[in-house]
């Protein structure tokens, strides 16, 4: 079924901040001021948590509230806030002077928060967050996350921010959702079970086979997490990582996320299967990579979960109007509903193609080659023809035109 492979969106800007009076090592104190937070979240001390917090916007109180408590009920085996400015310098600019006050020295920063759920995460998961600090006589408190919001920089946001929370585990899973969807804990954590028993029968690779799945009510929630910015009415479930990048680009906290209003129409069987999807995604988190195309990760996923549509790609067949390529990224994302479920349809041709001309542990192999590279320098078809002459002993363009020949004579 369909998702969509986790990427991370970095924009440039300059902004030009106001000059600003002598401070007695400002950093180094909101740097503090987050380790107090961070302590605070781990020990379980929500008085201190939000003490170090004075919201502007009663909102952002509440949201506080509530993350620290669903870290508590979730369980934190970690969690940490660090400033950077690695990406991202100071984003103040004057209507946060004139909103907050000169005496309040304003500050919008970049901070990174890394956590791990107990017994999930391997890695910290991470956020990036754009948070607003101001001076109360001789402290620093944060009192904004959406200062930046009407320019697109938004902090991330955890479903247990957005409301209450209820939770339940399997024996590999765990399913997080708002109440209105407790009801629905057990049918999906049994599916899930049976979806990881088939990514286990046909993905040739361990993995760690511990994921929290997500089950926001609405799909404006779930749009708000994932920080989307194309049409979601033809999804139903997402893969979901952050890429670390203190760690070489490393991809962290892995989530399956249901778009719930399109998930729920589905039959049991083939909610199964859109889990089987999105837990291949999951399995080869470990070896995608910045050059590692979504015709590729998909098409792998649509062969694990047994999906064989080509309710767009077999009319295209017969009418001669297949372009005999494979679809670039932009395709599973952009031009109409059609467009979109016909990229599916021919990565999902691809992954069948590629199966059983090559075989699983071949394309295995060709997979890990692919995602090696930790730095994206060359095109998407350098490197997919790298790995090809690798692992299948043949060029990209040998292999596309193949895999055609392979799509017409099969649909």
């Amino acid at each position: 079924m369909l998702a969509r492979r986790a990427a991370a969106l970095l924009l440039a800007a300059t902004i030009l901040a106001p000059p600003r009076a002598a401070a007695q090592d400002p950093l180094a104190e909101i740097g503090a001021l987050l380790d107090r937070r961070a302590e605070a979240m781990v020990e379980g001390d929500l008085e201190a948590f939000l003490a170090t917090a004075e919201p502007a916007d009663p909102g952002f109180a509440l949201r506080q509230r509530r993350l620290f408590e669903g870290f508590q009920r979730l369980g934190l085996a970690s969690y940490e806030l660090r400033l950077n400015d690695a990406l991202w310098p100071e984003l103040t600019t004057d209507r946060e002077m004139a909103r907050y006050g000169p005496s309040a020295d304003p500050r919008i920063l970049h901070v990174e928060e890394r956590y791990r759920l107990e017994g999930y995460d391997r890695a910290p998961a991470l956020e990036d967050l754009f948070l607003t600090f101001i001076r109360r006589g001789q402290e620093w408190l944060v009192t904004s996350d959406t200062d930046l919001d009407d320019v697109t920089l938004y902090s991330g946001r955890k479903l247990w921010e957005l409301g209450p929370i209820v939770t339940r585990e399997s024996e590999h899973f765990l399913y997080v959702s708002q109440p209105d969807q407790a009801d629905a804990a057990a049918r999906i954590l049994e599916a899930s079970e049976r979806a990881l028993d088939r990514v286990g029968d046909r993905w040739p690779v361990p993995w760690p086979e511990r994921v929290p799945i997500l089950a926001p009510s609405t799909t404006e929630e779930l749009r708000r997490m994932i920080q989307a910015t194309f049409d979601l009415d033809v999804f139903v479930a997402f893969a979901a990582s952050g890429v670390d990048r203190a760690r070489g680009w490393s991809v962290v906290g892995h989530r399956v996320i249901l778009n719930w209003p399109n998930f729920s129409r589905f039959s049991d069987e083939t909610q199964e299967d859109i889990l089987t999807h999105e837990l291949l995604h999951v399995a080869t988190r470990g070896a995608v990579g910045p050059p590692t195309p979504s015709f590729v990760e998909e098409g792998i996923a649509e062969w694990v979960s047994e999906d064989d549509d080509a309710q767009y790609l077999g009319p295209a067949v017969e009418a001669g109007t297949f372009d005999r390529a494979l679809p670039e990224d932009h395709e599973f994302r952009t031009g109409s509903n059609q467009d979109i479920l016909t990229s599916y349809e021919e990565s999902a041709a691809w992954g069948r193609f590629a199966f059983e001309v090559y075989g699983a542990d071949e394309v295995a192999e060709f997979y890990r080659l692919l995602g090696r590279p930790r730095v994206a320098a060359g095109t998407w078809e350098y490197h997919v023809d790298r790995a090809a002459r690798a692992a299948f002993g043949q060029s990209f363009e040998a292999m596309e035109a193949r895999w055609a020949d392979w799509v017409e004579r099969t649909l």
